[in-house]
């Protein structure tokens, strides 16, 4: 007998062997009391060399099974899993064929059989191979999404993005794997006689207050005040309204556009310099991978989370070293709009993001403008989106290079924000800032405030019920 203890190689041997492990349990229950036939005892031995993925010596085995008993089901659908884990797909269905006839199914059978027909690209046999083994057994994860590959290759895509919905929750990776497989409903082609959309984005009422984090709550604090109040408070912007009412950091995105210009091949980067995303906002399609850059001195531990409604879900939580990378991947779960990447430790570095299903989309400017260029004629939907205010859309016609318009107007009364970061008037949270020694003993070394950092109710007001008003001193950043 050759040795047992090998380590698989790849995880689509898993249930070919798993099979065989449960042939071998049932035969040695049925067996433990009685001498061992010569037939068995070749089946057992093919079974031990299947454990060990000797397929050609289970192949030896199986066959001589079979010459000594020609019902022996159970080595008839091990043959077959030993000739398909040899590419011998054709004689691996006869030998399936075999035992099917002589009484033996089980979902592992099905799944087998599903594979070798795949292999052949005998696409519908396989489809109803896979379907009946998730019949038999729901929880087959591998069934789930071999049978979406073969809804690919079939250009089924939309029963393959099912298969795609119900791995999400049952095995992410798989789900993902899937997903990047399958074809998105968006074809890439020259655009030559594109429109263009143009508008603006403004804000009605008060402009909604400044967070304030409180940085005694976070690490770091010598470090992060350099970008602060001097007081030992991040303040945090989510509504950056202009004196004439502008909303900056919007996402203006046409929605269901089936062809058109390519997405931008740059990775988005989530870039960390002192505590601080150089961007608020950005548009990003299911799947991206983000790259999370981080200058600082010191570690991060970014998060990512997915949210639709009052759906929240941390995908990753991962530490980033000082003065390091890696990469970050935004694939959602398909009704999911919304994509959040911060970090735990200093809750006021963050990012949104809006799920976007092609590449015309624009951010706002200072002013609220925004520009969508080269869009294929024809009606869309326009969809406006801001963090922590209801959506507006729009519908537009955009005709063969001429410019359309349209506007949004927000009120601040519809924010929806909670704003659980406001006090910076807190004794509690400032005694650190009233002496010059640190926690230990020693003289307080804190980095110098770079970025000054300026809050005040009157400078954040903004009063017009009738249409943007004026701010009177607004703090620069």
């Amino acid at each position: 007998m050759k040795p047992l203890i090998q380590k698989l190689k790849t995880v689509q041997q898993f249930p070919y062997i798993l099979a065989g492990i449960l042939l071998f349990v049932s035969c040695s229950l049925s067996f433990a009391n009685e001498p061992v036939k010569p037939a068995e005892q070749a089946y057992l031995e093919g079974i031990e060399y299947s454990k060990s993925a000797l397929w050609g010596d289970a192949i030896d085995k199986f066959s001589e099974t079979i010459r000594l008993d020609a019902k022996h089901s159970l080595a008839h659908a091990n043959l077959g899993v030993a000739l398909s884990q040899l590419g011998n797909h054709k004689a691996a269905l006869i030998a399936f064929e075999k035992a099917l006839v002589l009484g033996y199914d089980h979902p592992i059978f099905r799944y087998n059989r599903g594979s070798s027909f795949a292999k052949l690209n005998l696409l519908e046999d396989a489809e109803r191979e896979y379907l009946k083994a998730l019949e038999m057994n729901p929880r087959m994860v591998l069934a789930e999404y071999e049978l979406g590959i073969v809804y690919v290759l079939l250009n089924k895509n939309h029963k393959a993005l099912e298969q795609v919905k119900k791995l999400y929750n049952r095995n992410h990776k798989l789900s993902q794997k899937l997903f990047e497989k399958t074809p998105i409903d968006y074809k890439i082609m020259s655009v030559d006689d594109g429109g263009t959309l143009n508008g603006r984005v403004v804000m009605f009422g008060e402009t909604p207050r400044i967070r304030a984090f409180h940085l005694i709550n976070s690490p770091n604090v010598e470090f992060c005040i350099r970008i602060s109040d001097g007081k030992g408070h991040r303040l945090l912007k989510d509504f950056k309204v202009s004196k004439t009412g502008g909303l900056k950091d919007t996402v203006v995105a046409l929605k269901k556009v089936k062809k058109g210009k390519p997405f931008d091949p740059a990775m988005q980067v989530f870039h960390i310099d002192r505590c601080h995303s150089d961007k608020y906002v950005i548009g990003i399609k299911s799947g991206d991978d983000i790259l999370v850059e981080n200058t600082d001195p010191i570690t991060h531990e970014v998060a990512t989370y997915e949210s639709a409604g009052k759906y929240v879900n941390q995908l990753s939580n991962k530490t980033v070293l000082p003065k390091s990378t890696q990469v970050r991947n935004a694939y959602v779960r398909h009704d999911v709009d919304e994509f959040l990447i911060k970090c735990n430790l200093h809750p006021f570095l963050q990012t949104h993001a809006f799920l976007v299903d092609n590449p015309y989309y624009a951010i706002t400017d200072e002013e609220g403008n925004f520009s969508i260029a080269d869009i294929p004629p024809g009606t869309y939907e326009v969809v406006a989106w801001h963090p922590y205010i209801d959506n507006l859309t729009a519908t537009v016609t955009i005709e063969a290079k001429q410019q359309a318009t349209v506007d949004f107007e927000y009120h601040s009364k519809n924010v929806r924000r909670k704003l659980y970061n406001d006090d910076i008037k807190g004794y509690r949270f400032n005694t650190v800032y009233d002496s010059g020694e640190n926690f230990y003993g020693g003289k307080r070394n804190d980095d110098p405030v770079e970025i000054l950092q300026v809050f005040t109710d009157l400078d954040e007001r903004y009063e017009s019920e009738s249409g943007p008003g004026m701010i009177r001193n607004v703090p620069t950043d």
